[in-house]
C-alpha cells in the first residue's frame, strides 16, 4: 500500500466534484507530474475513475465497489479518525486476527478489516456466511481493564450506535434485534459478535466484530442463507460507497466505545433502544433459567438485558439465550394493549 495514492485519493475526496491540479499534488508529494500521473494510472487499475482535463487536473467520477486498502485510509484521514488499521484482502476471521494481535502485545484500541473470511462465525459458534465481494467484516480490539459488570451491555450499545449511524446517515429502515442481529423488514444485514477474556472478574481483552451485508449479490448466496438475509443496497436511496461507510463505523464505534468506558452512553442508549428495538411490545418467546417462556418485549435494562413482562404480571429479565417471536394467544392480546398496561403492578 501506498502513502502517496492515500495523499492522491485523500485530495481528491476533499476536492468533491472540482478538480485538483496535477502541479499541486505533484508539490504535496515532492513527485513530478510524471509521477502524479503514474500513480493515478494505477489507481484506474484498481477500479476508480478519475477524470483528466487539461488545465484543470484531476477529478474523481467512480470509487471501486469493493474495499480498497487506500481509499478507506483516505476516509479515515479525512475524518480524523487516529484508530490503527490493519487491513486484508482475506482472514480466516477478523476476531480470531484481533485476538492475535492482542495476545501479541498490539497496542489497543485497533481495528481490523477484512474484504472477506473463510472461518468467519457467529454466536454459539455458528458459522457466518463471508462473500469475498460488496459486504464488510470489521473486529475492534479495546483493552477495558475494568469490572466485567460494566461491560455486560456493550454489544447492544455498539449496535445501536451502528443502526443510528444506518438511519440517521444513509435512510436505511434498520432495525436492532435482541441480542445481537440488525435487520431490515425482518431479514438479517448484520450480525454481531463480542468476545472477551476475563481474569478474575476483570475483562482484560474485549473484541467486538461485525459482519455487515452492503451490497453483496444475494442470487449468488446459499439458499438457506438468502432467504433470510438482505443487504443495505436493497434499501438505500442512493448507491452507497463500502469505504466510505467502513470509515464512518470506525470512528463512530471508537468515539462511542470511549462514551460507554467513560459512562456517558446510558441515556441515549435506553432513547436509541426504544427508537429501533425490532421486538418492542411483540410476543416473544425466550430460554429463561432453562425452560422456554412467553411474554411481551418490555425493553432494556441498563445492562442491555431484555425485559419480559409475563402473564402473571411480573416482570423478568433474560440475559443471554435465543429469543424468537411467541404465539399465545394471552401474549398476542397484552402486546395489544396501550403500553401503559404493560407495567408490572
Amino acid at each position: 500500500m501506498s502513502q502517496t495514492d492515500v495523499t492522491i485519493l485523500q485530495s481528491l475526496l476533499t476536492a468533491k466534484d472540482d478538480f485538483v491540479s496535477g502541479n499541486d499534488l505533484a508539490q504535496q508529494l515532492g513527485i513530478s507530474r510524471v509521477g502524479v500521473w503514474a500513480r493515478l494510472e494505477k489507481l484506474r487499475e484498481s477500479g476508480f475513475v478519475v477524470e483528466a482535463v487539461r488545465h484543470r487536473g484531476y477529478r474523481l467520477m467512480e470509487e471501486p465497489r469493493r474495499l480498497n486498502e487506500p481509499l478507506l485510509l483516505a476516509y479515515l484521514a479525512s475524518a480524523e479518525s487516529q484508530v490503527p488499521v490493519f487491513f486484508h484482502e482475506t482472514l480466516d476471521s477478523t476476531n480470531s486476527e484481533a485476538e492475535r494481535r492482542l495476545a501479541n502485545g498490539q497496542t489497543a484500541p485497533f481495528v481490523v478489516v477484512s474484504g472477506s473470511q473463510t472461518r468467519g462465525r457467529g454466536r454459539l459458534g455458528r458459522r457466518w456466511y463471508s462473500p469475498d465481494e460488496g459486504n464488510l467484516y470489521i473486529s475492534f480490539a479495546f483493552r477495558p481493564e475494568t469490572n466485567h459488570a460494566r461491560m455486560q451491555a456493550i454489544t447492544i450499545w455498539l449496535g445501536l450506535t451502528v443502526c443510528h449511524y444506518l438511519r440517521e446517515v444513509h435512510q436505511l429502515p434498520v432495525q436492532i434485534k435482541w441480542p445481537n442481529d440488525l435487520i431490515i423488514n425482518n431479514r438479517k444485514v448484520a450480525g454481531m459478535l463480542t468476545e472477551a477474556r476475563i481474569d478474575a472478574d476483570r475483562t482484560r481483552d474485549l473484541v467486538f466484530g461485525l459482519g455487515l451485508n452492503v451490497s453483496g449479490k444475494l442470487s449468488e448466496w446459499p439458499l438457506e442463507v438468502a432467504e433470510i438475509a438482505t443487504t443495505l443496497s436493497e434499501h438505500a436511496p442512493s448507491v452507497l460507497s463500502i469505504n466510505n461507510l467502513a470509515a464512518d463505523l470506525i470512528k463512530r464505534c471508537t468515539d462511542a466505545y470511549q462514551s460507554f468506558i467513560e459512562s456517558r452512553h446510558l441515556p441515549q442508549m435506553l432513547e436509541l433502544w426504544q427508537q429501533y428495538d425490532a421486538f418492542d411490545q411483540r410476543v416473544i418467546r425466550a430460554e429463561y433459567r432453562g425452560k422456554m417462556i412467553e411474554g411481551v418485549a418490555g425493553g432494556i435494562d441498563e445492562r442491555g438485558a431484555l425485559k419480559v413482562n409475563l402473564d402473571n404480571e411480573q416482570q423478568i429479565t433474560v440475559n443471554s439465550g435465543e429469543v424468537t417471536i411467541g404465539t399465545s394467544a394471552w401474549a398476542q392480546q397484552r402486546a395489544a394493549e396501550p403500553a401503559n398496561g404493560l407495567d408490572p403492578k
